[in-house]
């Protein structure tokens, strides 16, 4: 059994602490040495039967956001209780505390805001003192070994919300640490205020952000400097998770970054993996080569221009050279499909631009203008892709002529509406299962409920970055790593795609479900920190046997601690 953690907190002081505040669970013995006896009711409980009362209370609300506010008062309250709830009921809970009821509470942010909101807010005016404002948020407790990190320009398909934006670093460590075994003491949500541009905020009277446009330019770069130089000062070694960043700085961002501190880009790194994964695991399952197919991507910024990145090394790595497999991938963003006559600012965007030959090829035409328009459905009718991918927000962009054409050209397509929330998705499931006679193979970004298709129920997988990006930081976390490589999250691509049903049987769902995620970011967390190593990124773990011991060592559970007064 452990040491007993001290502690000089007593009474009230104690129970406002969320890291060791267990409410009921205090024994006789820590109410008599802590002063407790008459701040508690009289029973004395284990925390199953506080995860009882909780899920009886939870059941009782309402609606998503009412329940969202009730989970986020019980982790203001007592985190291991929080974390334990959300274990034990995994499949109500996680849609509550993320996607997609996430991006509800996030709109709503002005309203609802309360403290404490466990959370670190680093605003522009300030962004002289944000190391001396980190050290001080951090002193307290143990050095945070992993930062989430927002502005908050790229909301979950929803944009600019501000600094509302910090319930989206929230909802994503305790996806961390129900998936990973991440430790809540060492993980700190970060808000980069930095300015909004959204109308409704500006005019808010209500919004507790700062209250002016974005900046831009190199107003913004010194403040991620300023943020970066804070944070290798006072967490050095820290893991940052870069999360929700606009189009225009979230590439910028990790590029500019990922060498001076281990880092990676969630939207662009973990998106592109689960979706990866997803295809690699569709196409072993139907007896298909990855090297063979043609991809449409529809929705040309970080997620989907991400996707088509890790696409680009698979295919690499299966031997295409770099010219042959940019021409398996064809990326459509708002101007329809890119092709040369267009200057997309992302480097991946450009590579996949057709040209005039690789057009006529295809039977497609961009006019005499070199900014004229080739939308999804010609494309999709000319190139016959064999995968499907919505990066786009645009809801029911793949209707029914397009999935027609899909099929026209390949008997069982993959397609991935992955644009959250909800109402966003590119299609339905019951409408492509419906369109397409069950022959599609579907995992979506938001959860859907099963489709009777074919005489059988077939369940939607979700196709989440919680299937990633837990295990992918916990173990970079883990083994110290001195940067996330790209070999890194390939190898987390792997490791999912293995633990995905489809790959073994085509009728299975195309994504595990979500009472497996945490043996899957098991795996995932393996073999990244397994890569790790075989790079010599790995500070903490000079062998496999080495890494997967840190990873044990470094796992947290949701189980009360025993205390004891600290004289």
């Amino acid at each position: 059994m452990s040491a007993p953690i001290r502690t000089a907190l007593r009474g009230a002081a104690l129970l406002a602490d969320p890291h060791l505040n267990k409410g009921t669970a205090f024994s006789r013995e820590e109410r008599l040495g802590f002063g407790l006896e008459a701040l508690l009711p009289w029973q004395v409980e284990t925390i199953e039967q506080q995860v009882e009362r909780c899920w009886s209370a939870f059941r009782c609300l309402g609606s998503p956001l009412e329940r969202y506010a009730w989970v986020q008062s019980l982790r203001e309250r007592n985190l291991t209780l929080f974390h334990r709830f959300l274990a034990d009921h995994i499949e109500a809970v996680m849609p509550i505390v993320y996607t997609p009821t996430v991006g509800e509470a996030i709109q709503h942010f002005s309203l609802t805001y309360r403290t404490p909101s466990q959370g670190l807010y680093l605003t522009a005016p300030l962004q002289e003192r944000f190391e001396r404002l980190l050290a001080e948020a951090t002193a307290a407790g143990p050095t945070p070994e992993l930062l989430l990190v927002t502005d908050a320009q790229g909301i979950l398909g929803i944009g600019d919300q501000g600094v509302g934006g910090i319930h989206i670093c929230q909802g994503k460590l305790a996806v961390y640490t129900l998936c990973a075994g991440l430790d809540p003491a060492v993980a700190l949500p970060v808000m980069l205020d930095v300015g909004t541009d959204r109308p409704e905020l500006l005019a808010d009277p209500h919004y507790p952000g700062l209250r002016q446009p974005r900046l831009v330019g190199e107003a913004y770069d010194a403040v991620l400097e300023r943020f970066v130089a804070a944070a290798a000062a006072v967490c050095p070694g820290a893991l940052v998770h870069w999360e929700d960043f606009g189009t225009a700085h979230a590439r910028p961002v990790l590029d500019r970054f990922r060498a001076r501190v281990p880092s990676f880009n969630d939207d662009i790194q973990g998106t592109s993996g689960v979706a990866a994964a997803a295809i690699l695991a569709g196409l072993r399952g139907l007896g298909r080569s990855l090297a063979d197919e043609r991809i449409v991507i529809f929705g040309a910024g970080s997620a989907g221009c991400g996707i088509a990145e890790r696409l680009l090394r698979l295919l690499q790595r299966q031997g295409l050279s770099a010219a042959e497999a940019a021409g398996r991938l064809w990326l459509i963003d708002r101007d329809g499909l890119l092709h040369a006559g267009m200057e997309p600012a992302n480097p991946v965007a450009r590579a996949c631009r057709k040209s005039p030959d690789e057009l006529a090829a295809a039977g497609l035409a961009a006019g005499p203008d070199p900014a004229s328009s080739i939308g999804l459905q010609a494309v999709v009718e000319a190139v016959q892709p064999g995968a499907l991918i919505g990066t786009s927000t645009v809801a029911g962009a793949f209707n029914q002529p397009v999935i027609e054409s899909l099929l026209r050209g390949c008997e069982r397509p993959i397609v991935l509406p992955l644009s959250n929330p909800t109402p966003l998705a590119e299609v339905t499931p019951a409408n492509l299962l419906a369109w397409s006679d069950g022959r599609a193979l579907v995992a979506t970004g938001s959860p859907f409920e099963p489709v009777s298709t074919g005489g059988r129920l077939r369940t939607i997988g979700q196709c989440n970055n919680c299937f990633v990006f837990p295990g992918l930081g916990f173990a970079a976390m883990a083994v110290g790593a001195r940067q996330v490589s790209e070999a890194m999250i390939d190898a987390s691509v792997e490791a999912l795609a293995a633990q995905i049903p489809a790959a073994r049987d085509p009728e299975a769902p195309l994504m595990p479900p979500l009472a497996a995620v945490q043996t899957v970011s098991q795996a995932v967390a393996a073999a990244v920190a397994c890569a790790a190593v075989d790079e010599g990124l790995a500070r903490h773990a000079s062998s496999h046997a080495e890494a997967l011991a840190r990873l044990e060592d470094c796992r947290w559970r949701p189980v009360y601690a025993a205390l004891a007064p600290d004289q």
